[in-house]
């Protein structure tokens, strides 16, 4: 017997509520620094990988992408803090050049023609202190 042209036979994610679960389990994942190609879910008999979930996040209108982007901020703060403690010396025997790159490869720092980065930032900063003439 062949499928009917629309069916859902093949979506794990089948309910709301267990889309918000398993979404909200990726964006949490995502919130703590780690990669989102490092997480996967296997609870409550479902498997699925990041790409089963970036393919939701695109296609699914009950998948609000603005959790994500979200997610990925925070990512970003906890690092950007981390490099911030450096500076100021608060983690001892820090390997700057590690740091520096690991931000290159996961923020897409430094990479003018990357369309693809998590965050461009801006092309230009007033680095000047307010108030200060």
């Amino acid at each position: 017997m062949v499928a009917p042209l629309g069916n859902n036979y093949a979506k794990k994610l089948k309910d709301k509520e267990t889309k918000d679960k398993v979404y909200k389990d990726y964006c949490d994942h995502i919130a703590t620094g780690k990669a989102h190609r490092s997480w996967y879910y296997d609870k409550d008999g479902l498997l699925l990988t990041w790409e089963t979930m970036e393919k939701y996040i695109k296609e699914d209108e009950d998948i609000d992408p603005l959790h994500k982007k979200k997610a990925v901020s925070a990512s970003m703060r906890i690092w950007e803090e981390r490099g911030l403690e450096m500076m100021l010396g608060k983690i001892e025997k820090c390997q700057p050049a590690i740091y520096q790159m690991f931000m290159r490869n996961k923020f897409g720092w430094d990479s003018k023609s990357n369309d693809n980065q998590e965050d461009k930032g801006p092309e230009t900063y007033d680095a000047s202190y307010p108030n200060e003439e």
